[in-house]
């Protein structure tokens, strides 16, 4: 299984929150792709302090790095397009992870379910203890 680490996952395992560290932790010992994309790695290196970087650039080069195509780029526009006609806002970065998410047929794995409302996006939820 294909597996797209929302931003927010990322950063609660970092800082060793549950449920987001252990499942990281599971997750990585099983054969499941698991991957962030140019979203994912900008947000998440927004706050990493100096001092942390080298250990956690280490750790996300051994993940699954998704490419943000022109095709993605689109696709997150179009997400974007069609959810303010309906009355609900997708922020850019969110459309841009769904869409990495269909192109490359993965679970987009967040605390936030409900920025992913696009039927065609799988996720999985990890709520915060």
């Amino acid at each position: 299984m294909r597996l797209l680490l929302d931003t927010n996952v990322l950063i609660d395992a970092s800082k060793q929150r549950e449920p987001a560290r252990s499942w990281l932790e599971q997750a990585l010992r099983q054969p499941n792709q698991i991957g962030v994309c140019a979203v994912t790695v900008a947000e998440f290196f927004a706050g990493i302090v100096p001092a942390e970087r080298l250990r956690w650039d280490a750790f996300v080069a051994e993940l699954t790095y998704w490419v943000a195509t022109r095709e993605i780029a689109q696709q997150a526009g179009t997400f974007r397009y069609e959810y303010l006609r309906r009355g609900r806002t997708i922020q850019i970065p969110d459309a841009l992870i769904a869409a990495t998410a269909m192109t490359v047929e993965a679970v987009v794995v967040t605390n936030n379910e409900k920025d992913f409302p696009m039927p065609e996006i799988k996720t999985i939820q990890l709520l915060r203890r």
